[in-house]
């Protein structure tokens, strides 16, 4: 009978210790290790992004001094996922996919070249791209990480923010508007999944600059994105900053307007709106993606003090083969 009772107490106590490992221990070890990964893969991305951003620096430099440009390919490590607690808790999956045909760009102007109206050529090139890593976090908040034209964005449910700013520039300067903006086009898809260390290759092949003047019309710029909170708030404050707009101004002028709807956690409607440019995402249910819209606006009776023309929009292409892992793919141009 004694041999009994102590063996059921030592099974009790290797119980509790076991119950207290697995609910309390183990929770807290994977949350940390999961939070610690995504910072260190957000690290890891911004290398990426570094890199293309080298490369188009390179190429630029290369044709103003009227050289040859000869493409590099860059190397970059990101861990995937985080390794499970033997026994007792299993791994953390991530993903990083490619997809040239997501996050598309479209500009909409028209503008005079040689005395001709002239709509500008990428109002129908939809140029874009996207990688993205996915972590299916279990205990810390799931998130991803994305990049997209030049920008590096953190994304969870209840928030986007841009981490890494991508190439835009407004020059207020003279009574006039200079606009410049890079347009990265990214070629490759595929992807990889699982928790170890994958390479993602970045190659720029070309880099062209196209500057307009004499436009006649205003500025349209619209973007289908899955971080339409997260551009709305980069643009608008660059854009509030650049043009010294207020907040006080929206709650005192009646024609600077701001809005904003949410469903549970979701924003589906961010708007700013003011004589001088409109800034808009909403979320589109049946794609699942949002709309960015963004409109520099036309002083068309040429006599408001708020509206500045824009005497120049500069619009920098870079095209670059983007492969993740060994599975990835790449499509030339």
């Amino acid at each position: 009978m004694a041999s009994t009772v102590g063996t059921i107490m030592a099974l009790l106590v290797f119980l509790t210790f076991l119950s207290l490992i697995t609910n309390q221990y183990v929770p807290v070890w994977m949350k940390d290790s999961e939070a610690g990964h995504m910072g260190e893969a957000l690290g890891q991305l911004g290398g990426f992004k570094s890199n293309i951003d080298l490369q188009i620096l390179a190429a630029q430099t290369a044709a103003s001094v009227r050289r040859h440009y000869i493409p590099v390919t860059t190397f970059s490590t990101v861990k995937l996922g985080v390794d499970g607690v033997p026994i007792f808790s299993s791994p953390t999956i991530g993903e990083l996919t490619i997809d040239q045909s997501k996050a598309p760009w479209t500009f909409w102007f028209r503008y005079s070249i040689s005395g001709n109206s002239t709509t500008v050529p990428e109002a129908t090139c939809a140029c874009g791209g996207l990688v993205r890593l996915n972590v299916f976090n279990r205990y810390f908040p799931r998130q991803e990480i994305g990049y997209e034209n030049g920008a590096l964005i953190r994304s969870q449910q209840d928030g986007q923010v841009v981490k890494g700013e991508p190439s835009f520039q407004i020059i207020v300067a003279n009574n006039s508007v200079e606009v410049d903006f890079t347009l990265i086009q990214l070629f490759g898809t595929g992807g990889v999944a699982g928790v170890g260390a994958e390479g993602l290759q970045s190659r720029v092949i070309a880099v062209d600059l196209q500057e307009y003047r004499n436009i006649q019309t205003a500025i349209w710029v619209n973007h289908t994105t899955l971080y339409g909170p997260a551009w709305f708030r980069f643009i608008n404050a660059t854009l509030a900053q650049a043009f010294d707009v207020g907040a006080d101004e929206y709650d005192t002028n009646p024609d600077f307007t701001y809005s904003e709807s949410y469903e549970g956690s979701r924003p589906v409607q961010l708007r700013v709106d003011n004589p001088i440019y409109l800034i808009q995402s909403f979320w589109n249910a049946v794609s699942q993606t949002y709309g960015f819209r963004l409109q520099f606006k036309l002083d068309v009776g040429g006599d408001s003090v708020n509206v500045l023309p824009v005497t120049a929009f500069r619009l920098q292409h870079a095209y670059v083969n983007v492969v993740a892992g060994e599975r990835g793919t790449q499509a030339g141009i």
